[in-house]
């Protein structure tokens, strides 16, 4: 994983926000959805990560392509290849959607601290948040994955009488 130390994307934005320095119009119920929005993200990242570690642990004979077999040394370059992309280098997938989920979290953050000092200024729109907060619907957004199966190629697109249009 990428180290803390490392410089956040939006931090001038987030003290910005923190300060009272930054000004966004925006309605309680978009910071609401926002949040939740960021949360169901950083759920899917780390999910893909694990399936990026889990690339990466598989053991050479696993792959079925003869990496384990001391005369195919293309087949054991490319198996290497896979494992260390899954979660083995600064390039990795892992470390890739490491840096992803940095971002996803500093949004995620900005946009509570302005919602913050919005709550603090107003009680209305205090009041706004909390119910909705309380009342949090949980509906479906464009990140849910698609869903699919490895290695059988794309789902197919079924119309509303089941069939594939």
């Amino acid at each position: 994983m990428a180290e803390d130390t490392a410089p956040r994307p939006i931090a001038n934005l987030i003290t910005e926000a923190r300060e009272g320095r930054l000004q966004l119009r925006i309605e309680p119920e978009d910071f609401v959805y926002i949040d939740r929005d960021c949360e169901r993200f950083k759920r899917l990242i780390r999910t893909m990560q694990g399936e990026a570690e889990a690339i990466s642990q598989i053991e050479k004979q696993q792959w079925g392509i003869g990496a384990d077999n001391a005369i195919l040394t293309s087949a054991q370059t490319l198996v290497d290849r896979f494992r260390t992309k899954g979660k083995g280098s600064d390039n990795s997938i892992h470390a890739i959607l490491e840096d992803h989920f940095r971002i996803v979290e500093d949004i995620q953050t900005l946009h509570r601290e302005i919602r913050q000092r919005y709550v603090d200024a107003d009680a209305t729109f205090a009041a706004r948040v909390n119910n909705l907060l309380a009342q949090l619907p949980e509906q479906p957004t464009p990140i849910d994955p698609a869903q699919s199966q490895p290695g059988v190629g794309q789902p197919e697109v079924l119309s509303p009488q089941g069939t594939a249009s």
